[in-house]
């Protein structure tokens, strides 16, 4: 049944947390720029290897233990570690120590995100769970968007310390709200009798040429795409030549304009819709990237951030959307993982060839040359996809 308290609590703590997140965000991003693009891309990465390395174990922990309980634990192994960087880490020499902090929180990320992923349809029913993701991104987005906004003057009128130590107290509020809930999601353990692997979830990807095609399709356009989170702070701030600010204020036109698309692609009913919304938002990413780096211009740069934020949210919504209606529940946990082991697998080589990329070629050129790599793959997901929208997933629906 529809728990619409613990929806509005869980939304409220998210919102607050990813306020908090992208604080930190563009605050280690200014803090490292004098370094270089290697050291940047290096603090991006750092929280997302984690992600990658422990999602056959994280998945299957999901899938045996009680949820919230969990997810409260995950919490606290993010915000102690944001503190450490925000006291210690940001001293001269200090970038190391800030890295290291953010691979701990990336170990809380890594079960923390699939949790709350498996754990929603639980708090909306069943029958709501794609309009609760259409929730959620655009809560997040919303996040996004304050957090944005303000830390760019906020470092300007305070200090990137302040930032961290402003993240920091936002997981408290996370896990107050967690703390409340009265939803529970005890996996059944019965439920997976048939395969105990920890590898279980990519095996299931693998198995629904939907899912399959996606998946791999989506990764690989998160790589192309996240070359643009290295070159932008250097694109804004050196090649227009905008200060921290204006930097804050562009990069929150991304998560605004999730905001209503993550509404409307909540309510997408059928797994035909929801492909087809994937395949589409990647081309417009594509499209809104190249536009982005067409003119060097901050105009330029709003307008591509509107429509590719837009196309993000929609495809976040989309793909948790597919694996709830094409993998069983007691299962979720390890496709959840699994899934998001990939988008950052993407992430993480992204974020590697950025740091060359951008050294070699400038930011422009990688702006135009992620956004026509992104479009043909999203056009590649709708091709390939077609021929297995028709078939029922080999796990059965719930």
């Amino acid at each position: 049944m529809s728990n619409r308290r613990d929806l509005a609590l869980l939304l409220a703590g998210a919102a607050v947390s990813t306020i908090g997140t992208s604080l930190t965000l563009l605050a280690v991003a200014i803090h490292l720029r004098p370094l270089g693009p290697v050291w940047v891309a290096v603090a991006m990465a750092a929280e997302l290897v984690p992600m990658v390395l422990l999602a056959p174990l994280t998945g299957r922990l999901i899938d045996r233990v009680p949820n919230r309980g969990l997810l409260l634990a995950a919490i606290a192994l993010q915000g102690v570690p944001i503190l450490v960087a925000a006291l210690t880490g940001l001293a001269p020499g200090g970038a190391w120590v800030l890295v290291a902090s953010l691979v701990a929180v990336g170990v809380g990320s890594s079960v923390a995100s699939p949790t709350i992923a498996a754990l929603l349809p639980h708090v909306s029913g069943e029958e709501g769970a794609t309009r609760a993701y259409g929730w959620y991104s655009s809560i997040t987005q919303m996040g996004f968007l304050v957090g944005f906004a303000a830390s760019g003057l906020l470092v300007e009128a305070t200090s990137v310390r302040t930032a961290l130590l402003l993240d920091a107290a936002s997981f408290a509020v996370l896990g107050v709200a967690v703390a409340f809930l009265r939803t529970q999601r005890r996996p059944d353990r019965a439920g997976d009798a048939d395969d105990h692997s920890v590898w279980v979830g990519f095996t299931l990807v693998g198995r629904d040429r939907v899912l399959l095609v996606g998946v791999v399709g989506l990764s690989a356009a998160v790589l192309a795409v996240c070359v643009v989170n290295v070159a932008e702070v250097f694109y804004i701030l050196e090649d227009i030549g905008a200060g921290p600010g204006a930097y804050g204020l562009v990069t929150a036109l991304w998560p605004a304009a999730g905001v209503l698309s993550g509404l409307l692609a909540g309510r997408l009913s059928s797994d035909r819709a929801l492909f087809a919304t994937l395949a589409g938002g990647t081309v417009l990413m594509g499209v809104a990237l190249a536009l982005a780096g067409s003119v060097v211009s901050l105009v330029a740069v709003a307008v591509g951030w509107v429509l590719g934020g837009a196309a993000n949210a929609a495809q976040r919504v989309a793909i948790n959307a597919l694996i709830r209606s094409r993998v069983a529940d007691a299962l979720r946990g390890r496709a959840f993982a699994a899934v998001g082991a990939l988008f950052q697998a993407g992430n993480v080589a992204g974020l590697a060839a950025g740091a060359a990329v951008v050294g070699v070629i400038g930011a422009r050129s990688s702006l135009l040359a992620a956004g026509a790599a992104a479009a043909l793959v999203g056009a590649a997901i709708w091709l390939v996809g077609q021929g297995a929208l028709g078939r029922v997933s080999p796990a059965g629906r719930s």
